[in-house]
């Protein structure tokens, strides 16, 4: 789990993509809103052919993982009030509690997109990055992945483009830290070979563009190397 811990801090502290935002709240933690966009695929979940997951499988609530003798338990946080999301937002909570040694997911807001009305927030979610998290070696993001591909509709989305627009509207120095977090992160997904990784060489040129160019400005004469020649011996 130490390693789990490692990438929910290290994962929980991004911002600027374009579909889904993250909050890290405590070591165990992670918020995900994820937003749906207007011309997504799958509208309603029901009718919707093209689903990465069979509507059939989407967003079940577990009912066969058992931890030790019980029921994987609900979230501690299930009694807290959610605060109100926009419509086209659904919110996830993924559990990385030490005491049951794996990650589950907890649906946090009701969208009709991607969950049945009916669907127990009380129970974690049967995603198939939980299931598999073990076997496969999977991430924090893996989950993230799955979670942002259910609601844009199509597996050959890239569910972790840039929002470079609102990277635009940040100050140059808070811009190029981030951009270069980012592009770190990007590296990381096109070592792993992701299925969508032209689009990320293409975010990840992109911010490291923009991360040289604020940090030449924040920092004038980063960069550059001292010419004077070296006296010889």
């Amino acid at each position: 789990m130490e390693d789990l811990y490692k990438d929910l801090l290290r994962f929980g502290c991004l911002k600027g993509f374009k579909h889904f935002s993250v909050y890290l709240r405590g070591r165990e933690e992670l918020l995900i809103t994820v937003r749906t966009p207007p011309n997504a695929d799958c509208e309603p979940v029901a009718h919707c052919e093209n689903a990465v997951v069979s509507p059939s499988k989407r967003l079940q609530r577990v009912s066969s993982l058992r931890t030790g003798k019980s029921f994987p338990p609900a979230s501690p946080a299930i009694a807290e009030a959610v605060k109100p999301v926009a419509p086209e937002e659904t919110v996830f909570l993924v559990g990385a509690y030490a005491r049951y040694n794996w990650p589950y997911v907890w649906l946090r807001s009701q969208n009709p997109r991607i969950a049945d009305a009916t669907l127990d927030m009380d129970l974690p979610l049967d995603l198939q990055s939980t299931r598999e998290w073990e076997s496969r070696r999977l991430r924090v993001w893996d989950i993230v992945e799955e979670l942002v591909l259910m609601n844009i509709g199509h597996d050959q989305s890239n569910p972790f483009e840039v929002d470079h627009e609102a990277l635009a509207k940040m100050n140059r120095l808070q811009r190029s830290l981030l951009s270069a977090a980012l592009a770190y992160f990007l590296r990381e997904l096109l070592l792993d070979g992701a299925a969508y990784s032209q689009a990320v060489r293409r975010d990840l040129q992109l911010l490291l563009e923009s991360h040289f160019n604020d940090m030449a400005k924040v920092f004038p004469g980063f960069g550059a190397t001292d010419s004077k020649p070296i006296a010889a011996h």
